[in-house]
């Protein structure tokens, strides 16, 4: 529970250096409006600390007071989120990295030459590979362990972490199934 914990908050750090402004890991970010990208991250920041938080609880004497379900339900959502994240970045921008450059959208910079564009968007595939989607791969996990840890008996366990899966399977297919129909949605 406390490796989820830190990883949550440690996760957190990258989404406030972009809520402050910083731009490694996005592409043509110093050449764009940046206020709705650290908007979104200052959102996230403020997840990611509340669910540090419901992580914290699952092993309080507090959590133990409140009906299970209100710390598994959003434990759920945060495990299968980053979770089907990953599998769906890897998916994606390995496709992207392979050639069907379809498979993800990268947002257009006025003035920036095809090349450039080109080049950073590589970059970018290159990094959510190696950074970016292992992080959230690791983080989903993470908090999908550390929910199942607080799930007594061993027939909840097998249901939680059936759950987990089928969740991150469905969500991961049809965000896969989007892109390669051409439809994408982002939050910048």
């Amino acid at each position: 529970m406390y490796l989820a914990f830190a990883f949550t908050l440690v996760f957190m750090l990258l989404h406030l250096y972009w809520a402050v402004g910083g731009t490694w890991g996005l592409p043509l970010m110093e050449m764009r409006n940046r206020s709705a990208v650290q908007a979104a991250n200052w959102v996230v920041c403020a997840v990611e600390l509340i669910g540090a938080f419901f992580i914290l609880a699952l092993n309080h004497p507090a959590g133990r007071r409140v009906p299970a379900w209100t710390l598994l339900v959003p434990l759920w959502i945060a495990a299968v989120v980053c979770l089907s994240h990953g599998v769906y970045g890897f998916v994606t921008k390995g496709l992207y990295l392979s050639g069907w450059h379809g498979a993800v959208d990268f947002p257009s910079v006025p003035g920036v030459s095809a090349a450039t564009a080109a080049g950073r968007h590589r970059l970018s595939a290159i990094q959510d590979l190696v950074v970016f989607e292992p992080c959230f791969v690791l983080q989903g996990a993470l908090v999908a362990l550390a929910a199942w840890q607080f799930v007594r008996t061993s027939a909840r366990r097998r249901t939680w972490l059936t759950s987990v899966i089928v969740g991150t399977v469905l969500i991961a297919a049809f965000g896969t199934l989007l892109s390669l129909g051409g439809m994408h949605v982002a939050v910048y």
